[in-house]
């Protein structure tokens, strides 16, 4: 690159000599042409060179370049045969003088292309933005030749109207360009990398543009003229030769300011020609034709301008518009399944209860909750469970009606929201005769096996216009398997019950009753409430075949229905509905449960008696007590250790399953109370334990996974050590995986803390949680627990048994203990021994009981 650069210099230099030499010998022409002819030849040999060396654009403008410099060398070369024959080209103008129009045009395509590479802070269409440029290059030239046009000064070293329009059309072209090349340096910002090739191309072109004008005017020295033409193609040469431009780097924002210069730039020169024309006019001055001409092609090109400045405007405001409903929708819709979010969710709920306590307009919530979901994703992996969900979400949509919300709230958990907001107002019905309004006729809704009809009572009164709905779709009927709730034969319910309300199935519908008795508008809408619970019920409950499996998933959905007296907020009707969900579980899941009335007796609100008996008081006041379930020796069946388990009997509620208030205290936020009541309920009981069993052993804790990293755990532990005065080395805290670990380094190093007071950590569930060997290699635990689903070695023998031999191995290596959890028989216990495993835990060794209840296991010290 250097020695190229070096050779173009020493070539120029070499031109200026042959120039100067003609200047002494009496044949200035002559040496002049051949000079510049060489000078062109070289740099479009150059140009070529470094366009083999480049790519994209950058290679595209130095061709472009090559192609001008060999048609401005062969104009050259024409003049030299010229001069060599003894003709005046002056006198003889030939076709071949087309020539130097062609480097102009070529630069202006390259000067357009390279828009491309240094486009504006504001992105525009490429296309316009190039046209843009054009126009703004002319509208600025146009205004500096109307400027010049009227400047006394040139008048008086030109005859404009003498001069040629062919060679004047070269400085115009120069100029042209020349203007480019200024608007792209000040209105696009680049490196100074990437500015270098386009500040040597304009000053080829100002070298020309001089040359030209000195040639147009005759004003001047004749070395002048040929100094423009040989440093024109040297600059353009050296632009070519330029190192190549960093890659491209997004556009500066700091800069979008500047975009109000590039809007306005053209638009000064044509303000301050119009206000020089304006003053000349008004001194009495006439405008000249070219002055008139220009005038209206500047009002033409500004016009064109504005029109695109417009349209750019249009398209960048379509595209904040759309900006903005894309983010809108990801703000309220759920990424994995398309569903309104929790957010949307409750915007809507919120209208839709708005409507209820202002015009009485029926509203109801379903809470569905998905059964044992994360045994879909422990046996498939992850990336099936989303697409599970994702099909639950196309199953739920379908199952319910245009107008009802579909939302996914997290996890596994769904809610829908059904209300009548958009049912228009029936058309007025003919005038009722007067004996009709005396009696006081009522209409009444009539549930019938044709479907739901409006009946203006029995007898012979005329039949009132149904209520019509503005998607103007009619609800499709549920399923043959699907039932839509009975109702009470014979009875005009005007009441409710108390409670929840299973939803009953008695099978199909009747269909040989001609009509089914009269029910009130909020009855019939609790009955098509229910009846579209069921069938999402039972949509759900039919498999999803993914990848050639066929995956079932059961769902348990609470449902609530909204009184126009009962002013509910948003959030009490969905805890209403969680709590009817909740009903589900403990009843047997795969259910639709309806909640009604106040709360009382054995269906009461559980997540807000849970939160009343750990939010305030002491747990066990509330019900909260701790069992203990032996972990055993394979070997001698000996008791070594007893884990601590929470059980939860409300004196209103009654007893409650521990899968149930646990999930429901780690979505609420309340697992955290009881751990700490539990961890400090076992350091209490500990020496009554050691009593019982003739010999101290050790007590396993649960701490939700959730818990670990955060602030609090730590205090507990050293709170309920120290005021039960019990030594850490009993302690095991055991990690259950029901949720996922949120930071694992920091969970580490909480881990190395709790381990250096002399507590044991133990990992809770291997082998069904979230990801079981990440959380093994990354926190150096004493004791795994594994899963019943890898200890079923006696009925699996060949799988199972390869799985736990290699879980024993790897344990083994790291100095990690292992307890068998979910043994139940004693084939399996043997089995398990038989393996390798020392420790063992379940049913056959007993069952979790409080502790007057926990047998004497090996008791003997020592044993």
């Amino acid at each position: 690159m250097v020695i190229t650069t070096a050779r173009l210099i020493g070539t120029l230099a070499l031109a200026l000599a042959v120039v100067a030499v003609g200047e002494l010998v009496g044949a200035p022409r002559l040496y002049a042409d051949t000079a510049q002819l060489a000078a062109g030849a070289i740099a479009a040999w150059a140009c070529l060179v470094a366009a083999r060396r480049r790519a994209g654009i950058p290679r595209n403008w130095r061709l472009l370049a090559a192609g001008g410099l060999v048609a401005w060398s062969a104009v050259r070369l024409w003049w030299v045969v010229q001069d060599l024959a003894g003709h005046d080209r002056l006198d003889r103008p030939s076709v071949f003088d087309i020539g130097f129009v062609v480097l102009p045009a070529c630069m202006l395509i390259g000067l357009l292309g390279a828009t491309r590479t240094r486009p504006r802070p504001v992105p525009t269409s490429p296309r316009r933005d190039q046209i843009a440029l054009l126009i703004d290059s002319v509208l600025i030239t146009g205004s500096v030749l109307a400027l010049c046009w009227t400047s006394s000064c040139l008048n008086a070293v030109a005859d404009w109207e003498s001069l040629s329009w062919w060679v004047a059309a070269y400085p115009v072209a120069d100029l042209i360009l020349f203007t480019m090349v200024v608007l792209l340096l000040t209105t696009r910002p680049d490196s100074p990398a990437g500015r270098r090739p386009l500040v040597l191309v304009g000053a080829a072109l100002l070298a020309f543009g001089t040359a030209d004008s000195v040639r147009l005017l005759g004003v001047g020295p004749a070395w002048l003229q040929v100094t423009g033409h040989l440093l024109g193609p040297a600059l353009i040469a050296l632009a070519a030769l330029s190192p190549a431009r960093p890659a491209s780097l997004p556009p500066d924002l700091t800069a979008l300011p500047r975009d109000w210069f590039h809007l306005l730039l053209p638009y000064v020169p044509v303000l301050v020609t119009g206000v020089v024309l304006l003053a000349r006019t008004v001194a009495g001055a006439a405008l000249t034709p070219f002055q008139a001409y220009l005038g209206w092609l500047g009002l033409g090109l500004v016009v064109t301008r504005q029109m695109i400045t417009i349209l750019d405007n249009t398209v960048l405001l379509d595209r904040v518009a759309e900006t903005q409903r894309r983010l809108h929708h990801q703000a309220y819709h759920d990424p994995l399944t398309g569903l309104a979010n929790r957010a949307l969710f409750r915007e809507r709920l919120v209208l839709a209860l708005d409507a209820n306590h202002h015009r009485g307009t029926p509203v109801a919530v379903l809470f569905a909750d998905l059964d044992d979901f994360k045994l879909i994703n422990d046996t498939y992996g992850h990336a099936l469970g989303d697409r599970v969900l994702h099909a639950i979400g196309e199953r739920l949509r379908a199952s319910v009606r245009p107008q009802d919300l579909v939302a996914r709230l997290g996890g596994d958990e769904f809610a829908v929201v059904l209300d009548q907001s958009d049912v228009v107002a029936p058309e007025p019905a003919p005038p009722e005769s007067r004996l009709r309004r005396a009696m006081g006729r009522q209409r009444r809704y009539v549930l019938s096996a044709a479907g739901i009809r409006v009946s203006g009572g029995s007898g012979g009164g005329r039949t009132a216009a149904p209520a019509r709905r503005r998607t103007d779709v009619v609800t499709p009927a549920p399923p043959d398997d699907v039932v839509t709730p009975a109702l009470p034969d014979g009875v005009l319910i005007n009441g409710r019950s108390a409670g929840l309300v299973p939803s009953p199935r008695t099978g199909s519908a009747a269909a040989s009753a001609p009509v089914a008795p009269e029910i009130s508008a909020d009855r019939l809408w609790e009955a098509e409430a229910e009846g579209i619970g069921e069938r999402v019920l039972a949509a759900l409950r039919e498999p999803y075949l993914i990848d050639g499996r066929a995956v079932s998933v059961g769902a348990s959905i609470g449902l609530v229905v909204a009184e126009p007296a009962d002013r509910l907020s948003a959030d009490l009707l969905l805890r209403r509905a969680d709590a009817a969900m909740y009903a589900v579980k403990r009843r047997g899941k795969g259910a639709l449960i309806r909640y009604t009335g106040p709360v009382h007796g054995p269906n009461a609100d559980l997540p807000q008696l849970l939160a009343g008996a750990l939010s305030g008081g002491s747990p066990a006041a509330a019900g909260f007590e701790v069992f203990y379930q032996p972990i055993v020796r394979l070997s001698d069946r000996a008791t070594v250790a007893v884990e601590a388990l929470a059980r939860w009997t409300d004196p209103v509620a009654g007893p409650v399953h521990p899968d149930v208030f646990v999930t429901m205290a780690e979505r609420t936020g309340l697992v955290s109370a009881i751990d700490d009541f539990v961890l400090n309920q076992a350091c209490a009981d500990a020496q009554a334990l050691a009593e019982r069993f003739g010999r101290p052993i050790a007590v396993h804790v649960n701490v939700s996974a959730g818990r670990l990293g955060q602030q609090g755990l730590e205090d507990a532990v050293d709170a309920a050590l120290t005021r039960h005065a019990m030594p850490p080395a009993r302690l095991v805290v055991e990690i259950t995986e029901t949720l996922r670990i949120p930071d694992l380094p920091r969970a580490a190093a909480m881990v190395e803390r709790l381990r250096a007071r002399g507590v044991r950590v133990a990992l809770d569930d291997f082998g069904s949680g979230y990801n079981a060997l990440a959380q093994l290699h990354g926190m150096p635990v004493d004791t795994v627990k594994l899963d019943s689903t890898l200890t079923d070695v006696d009925t699996a023998p060949d799988r199972a048994g390869a799985l736990c031999r290699s879980v024993l191995a790897i344990c083994a290596e790291l100095g990690i203990t292992v307890v068998a959890e979910g043994i139940e028989t004693d084939e399996r216990a043997a089995a398990l021994s038989g393996l390798g495993c020392p420790l063992g835990q379940g049913y056959l060794f007993g069952p979790p009981a409080r502790l007057a209840d926990l047998g004497q296991t090996a008791s003997q010290p020592g044993s």
